[in-house]
């Protein structure tokens, strides 16, 4: 287990009486959201430490993740959150719920709170939920918390409904209730075909581990430094002007006119535009991605 204080993000050793909040945190929507905040309140109530305690990459490997670990961490340092401890979860799959309330929570967390959402899992083979953490905390004389579902619509928010969402390409629909979908990566050398035709875009590979949205074009917002700009962006393989391409990311950022090339950027995904299209020319490529940037640019007025 690596702890940070988060405040300064540097590594350290959690010695104070905490509250812990558990989950794996992926997507950090209200639903995470509610038990961050129910962590920070309780932890307060009794003159504690609040943690956050969570793993470095999801439980289940055949699932992408909506959130890096770092984008996770950057989202829980706003939460007003002290600490955040982080275990690979193979160091502990295999633990017992009692071991895991012994082990983890009493002697290397210090808890005498815990706070989760309504169907949290833990133990071996996730075998065991809300009302055994309850059971076995509470017998330490430790008190929890167990946050109700949060609801958009009348759907349960969840990771696995941001995660459909994104998958189906509808980033717009998880706005009110979860962060906009967002890739953070290294921006690429690509052909520079764009510049031929007066629209410059930059390139980036998505994170292996990352969720993929649908292909298609999107308008986004890039984050450059302290700046902010529209932006619209091509999930796909470029059929237009490369054929059997790897998949990236590609993107034309609405009134910049640099070279970022190493530089990492972040692209937020607001609203699916249309289909990935080849088109017979460059012109008839350039004409629709003018009109895309008109969209772009009403979207955000």
């Amino acid at each position: 287990m690596k702890a940070f204080d988060l405040k300064t993000m540097q590594q350290c050793t959690i010695s104070d009486k905490t509250v812990v909040a558990l989950g794996t945190f992926d997507g950090c929507h209200l639903g995470h959201a509610s038990v961050f905040r129910e962590t920070f309140l309780m932890a307060k109530r009794l003159g504690v430490k609040s943690v956050v305690y969570t793993f470095d990459t999801l439980t289940k490997r055949d699932v992408k993740s909506i959130l890096t670990l770092e984008e996770k961490i950057k989202f829980i340092r706003k939460c007003q959150i002290d600490y955040i401890a982080i275990e690979s979860f193979d160091e502990i799959k295999q633990k017992s719920g009692k071991d895991f309330v012994s082990d983890v929570l009493i002697s290397e967390l210090n808890a005498v709170g815990a706070c989760c959402g309504f169907n949290y899992r833990f133990g071996n083979n996730a075998s065991c939920k809300t009302q055994d953490l309850k059971e076995l905390f509470e017998k330490t004389g430790g008190s929890v918390v167990i946050c109700s579902e949060v609801r958009h619509q009348n759907e349960v928010v969840s990771s696995t409904l941001v995660r459909s969402l994104i998958e189906n390409g509808e980033v717009e629909k998880i706005l009110p209730f979860s962060p906009p979908y967002s890739v953070y990566a290294k921006v690429l050398q690509g052909k520079k075909l764009g510049r031929t035709i007066g629209i410059p875009t930059i390139n980036q590979e998505l994170p292996q581990e990352k969720i993929a949205p649908k292909r298609g074009v999107y308008i986004t917002e890039c984050e450059i430094g302290e700046d902010v700009y529209p932006a619209i962006t091509n999930v796909g393989t470029r059929p237009t002007v490369e054929s059997n391409a790897n998949e990236n990311i590609e993107t034309h950022i609405i009134g910049f006119d640099g070279i970022l090339y190493s530089s990492y950027i972040r692209v937020n995904f607001y609203k699916r535009l249309r289909d990935e299209q080849k088109f017979s020319s460059l012109e008839e490529l350039k004409a629709q991605i003018q009109r895309d940037v008109l969209e772009a640019k009403k979207y955000f007025m």
